[in-house]
């Protein structure tokens, strides 16, 4: 018996220590060249669980080891689709090397679409594609603040975020929703700053993002006064092709630009939708400079304190944005929003400058619809709208981070906040 009782413990709990997740690491690069494919999207086959690649191409993914038998999804338009088992993941960082494909045009059909076709029934069918109840998103952000190409602030948080889901509404009802979707809470974070550069910036170099105000950037929950806004599309020029990638299916790709008679401030990019669901895959957008002359006539309306000194002006903003939506488990869910935004500052008097770039990358982790859930989430509207990065407190903590899936940090990156703890 006792013998035997060494064998009986392990048995008793063999099942225990099979309930650690399996981590997943490597590299997602370019078979042809050998670049790193940076922001790839990867997911479970048949889980909402998912991450992305960084800007060296290198992941990171812990699996439940419940599902240990299911295969990981690397995506990247134009590339072939590649599928690995976890188990093969589990032995080893993996090297996974993307073929390059042309998407080719499909031949001409007899019944055609328009872009603004393709737009108004890929805004009928959110509700299908993306989901009208209530759902949870749980998300790795990862914020940087440079100034004069100097990284000042560097921030990471895991962020739960409550949406009352993807539906059709009037125009009239979109502040409603706006209130009442993204409600965050803030599960972890950590930030190191150079306070002292920071501060000297004024109220230019606090100003900050909010952590609810990340997931505003979810053009398909909040379409209006978008793209994909019918009412805007007098003021757009639309160009539009179909291709058809090597998986099968076809793809509309619709290229938009503001007109140059239109006075509004408005985007230029591009639209990836698939034609079999008309969900939305990809957006791309950037101000159209076409409203440059509106903007000059009104940035001596407002002025900022910089360095001590009244009387600077910001010059018109650039902003560069890349939403990406996945099909997780057969439902499409939000995967990652990138955010880049420069910022200039022109002394009125001096003509000196100072320029302050901002980049936000949020990355969708998991995902959840469980009413319990739902109702029992302690997130908090008013405090994730007003709750600046500065004021994320918490030191770093391996154990806790080990739980969540998060972006490694690049070697570039990593460099330049130790450079801060200097």
């Amino acid at each position: 018996m006792r013998k035997l009782l060494p064998w009986i413990f392990l048995l008793l709990f063999q099942p225990l220590f099979g309930q650690e997740p399996v981590m997943i690491t490597g590299k997602v690069a370019d078979s042809a060249t050998g670049n790193p494919l940076s922001f790839t999207a990867i997911s479970l086959q048949h889980s909402v669980l998912g991450t992305t690649t960084n800007e060296d191409g290198i992941f990171q993914i812990n699996i439940p080891s419940v599902e240990e038998n299911d295969s990981l999804v690397f995506y990247f338009l134009g590339y072939e689709t590649r599928r690995i088992a976890v188990k093969k993941g589990a032995a080893g960082p993996l090297e996974v090397l993307m073929k390059p494909v042309s998407l080719q045009l499909s031949e001409v059909e007899i019944i055609g679409l328009t872009p603004q076709e393709v737009i108004r029934r890929a805004v009928a069918n959110i509700p299908s594609n993306y989901g009208k109840d209530s759902l949870i998103l749980t998300a790795f952000i990862r914020s940087q603040k440079l100034i004069n190409n100097k990284l000042a602030e560097y921030t990471e948080a895991i962020i739960g975020d409550l949406k009352t889901g993807y539906f059709l509404y009037k125009k009239g009802g979109f502040s409603k929703k706006h209130e009442t979707s993204n409600v965050p809470h803030l599960l972890k974070g950590r930030v190191t700053s150079d306070t002292n550069l920071v501060n000297a910036m004024g109220d230019a170099g606090r100003n900050v993002g909010c952590l609810g105000c990340n997931f505003i950037n979810d053009i398909v929950e909040f379409y209006h006064n978008t793209i994909l806004d019918e009412s805007l599309f007098k003021y757009y020029d639309l160009r539009m092709e179909e291709m058809i990638p090597p998986e099968g299916g076809k793809i509309y790709h619709i290229s938009y630009a503001q007109k140059p008679a239109a006075k509004e401030r408005l985007w230029k990019g591009e639209l990836f939708i698939d034609a079999g669901s008309f969900a939305v895959m990809k957006i791309t957008q950037k101000p159209s400079m076409n409203a440059y002359e509106a903007y000059e006539k009104t940035k001596y309306n407002r002025s900022f304190t910089i360095l001590s000194k009244p009387g600077w002006i910001e010059e018109m903003p650039f902003i560069q944005q890349t939403i990406v939506y996945s099909r997780r488990d057969s439902t499409w869910y939000l995967n990652s929003i990138r955010t880049e935004n420069w910022l200039t500052f022109t002394q009125f008097q001096s003509g000196q400058k100072i320029k302050i770039s901002y980049k936000n990358d949020v990355v969708v982790t998991d995902a959840t619809r469980d009413p319990a859930k739902v109702r029992s989430f302690e997130g908090d509207k008013i405090m994730g709208t007003a709750q600046r990065w500065d004021q994320i407190i918490g030191p770093p903590d391996p154990s806790f981070w080990a739980h969540f899936n998060f972006l490694p940090v690049e070697e570039t990156l990593k460099k330049s906040v130790e450079g801060m703890k200097k």
